[in-house]
């Protein structure tokens, strides 16, 4: 990473250096654009005055699980980028299935009927893979867009119900759905919801099944589920005539991987049933295989009236989400008149060429049992993560598949968290990118790790080691300054 600086907005032709192993830009032509991102390139979920100051990485070239910056610096890529690069960087397959399409057909308006032939194909490709009785697709650019969709697709179905007093949405303390104005009003992050206040009204949040922390002060089993019964709470409240859906993402991600014990989704799914309310599995980051399972929810053992998902569908290389729902929803709009439509889309609802990315995408996930592999290597990840517990500051690993977090204590046996001026999960954060491993922080104290899912044992040995050093720098930087702190130095 380049020190701040701003420089007229020069374009400098792209000339890479490579070697069998590395890439790396001309220095001239790195520095040139690590000073133009630091002019005029906003990154949403970075802190300016971080950005301003340090810099980020400027990446050049993916292949597998590695990236290359402009420096020619190699990363393990631990997030997958954005939880979304599911069969790894460098895929020929998707390339040519893109440059096919691109040299076919342009576009085709799907929002007002003509449709093109991937679009179709991608559509019934999706309803085979989802739960059964999840019938209908509608395309989006991606998951905060599936999400908006979500909202407008439940009040649009209790209004052709008759029913339009059923507007509200229970969602989670936490919840991530998106950072656009309804989504993240619909998710429950703090720091999302306090730019627009007062957001979308009729929105109620609930106690998430987070058992190393419960916001209830409960102990698992004993509590004998009772986040999951917070919602019944909710519902003799409000009224069920109000309420017209719960989400809930079947693993929380941004929130800091909370998987939720096994009978969790299905006592939700019991609830929503018995009190007529749609409920909705927010699958974006859990969908096509992270978890072990094709879907989370269906790992769970549940079927959802609604199934919001996008990043793995295409492993990134596109943007695309989908919103899949149940035939009843379908049919009740067809009921409601010959003229009825559901009035809502977006220019690029099922480009022909990201669904032609996305089929090319779920080719090479079945072909090379990704799902059973997920599952597998996951089980090895979830293992070796845990040898970090023996860490003075690391209070929990979890997760599922390949989807974890490490959180970070400054008490064990107390679970006491670090302040938050001390901004614990970044410097691990930024320790772990500083050797090679990219990885996210996922709320003030969790690192969040979610390989693509052909990562193999060797590279997750490797990925561990790294975050055993990066934690280790950072709990003995921590215990230096609090020693300082108490000696008056």
């Amino acid at each position: 990473m380049q020190p701040k600086g701003r420089t007229a907005a020069t374009v400098v032709p792209m000339r890479p250096r490579a070697t069998a192993t590395r890439v790396a830009l001309d220095p001239r032509q790195a520095k040139t654009l690590h000073q133009q991102d630091a002019a005029h390139l906003v990154h949403g979920f970075v802190p300016l005055q971080l950005h301003q100051q340090q810099g980020v990485p400027i990446f050049v070239k993916g292949q597998g699980i590695y990236l290359w910056d402009t420096e020619g610096k190699r990363y393990i890529d631990a997030l997958a980028s954005l939880w979304n690069v599911h069969v790894g960087h460098g895929r020929k397959e998707i390339a040519r299935a893109v440059a096919a399409q691109m040299n076919q057909l342009a576009f085709a308006p799907t929002l007002i009927g003509p449709t093109s032939v991937p679009t179709v194909q991608l559509a019934t490709k999706l309803v085979k893979l989802a739960p059964k009785g999840l019938t209908r697709v509608i395309f989006t650019s991606g998951g905060s867009e599936a999400n908006e969709t979500l909202i407008r697709l439940v009040r649009a179905y209790w209004q052709a119900k008759g029913r339009p007093e059923k507007s509200k949405f229970v969602s989670l303390n936490q919840g991530y759905h998106g950072s656009s104005s309804g989504t993240a009003s619909l998710g429950g992050l703090p720091l999302l919801n306090k730019q627009m206040h007062p957001g979308l009204p009729g929105i109620l949040h609930i106690a998430r099944p987070y058992c190393y922390r419960c916001e209830l002060g409960k102990t698992y089993p004993s509590c004998q589920l009772d986040c999951a019964e917070e919602l019944e709470r909710v519902v003799q409240r409000e009224g069920a005539h109000t309420i017209g859906a719960f989400i809930a993402e079947p693993i929380q991600g941004v929130g800091g991987v909370i998987v939720p014990p096994s009978t969790w989704l299905p006592k939700i799914r019991e609830i929503c049933s018995r009190h007529d309310i749609l409920m909705a599995c927010d699958e974006v980051i859990t969908g096509f295989g992270r978890t072990g399972a094709l879907f989370a929810c269906t790992g769970a053992g549940v079927t959802p009236d609604i199934l919001v998902t996008a990043k793995g569908i295409t492993s990134g290389y596109l943007p695309l989400g989908a919103v899949l729902f149940k035939e009843e929803i379908f049919q009740t709009f067809l009921a409601t008149g010959d003229d009825y439509a559901f009035w809502h889309g977006y220019t690029y609802t099922g480009h022909p060429t990201v669904c032609a990315a996305a089929l090319a995408n779920l080719e090479i996930i079945e072909r090379e049992r990704l799902v059973h592999k997920a599952r597998e290597q996951g089980k090895y990840l979830q293992k070796t993560l845990a040898t970090l517990r023996d860490l003075p500051i690391v209070g929990e690993t979890r997760g599922q598949g390949l989807i974890a977090a490490v959180e970070l204590v400054k008490d064990k046996a107390t679970k006491e968290m670090f302040p938050a001026d001390l901004q614990i999960a970044r410097r691990v954060w930024e320790k772990a990118l500083a050797y090679g491993v990219l990885t996210r922080v996922a709320g003030p104290n969790n690192i969040a790790i979610c390989p693509p899912l052909i990562i193999t044992r060797a590279q997750i040995d490797e990925l561990v080691a790294v975050l055993r050093r990066a934690i280790s720098d950072v709990a003995a930087e921590v215990t230096g300054e609090e020693w300082k702190r108490a000696s008056g130095k």
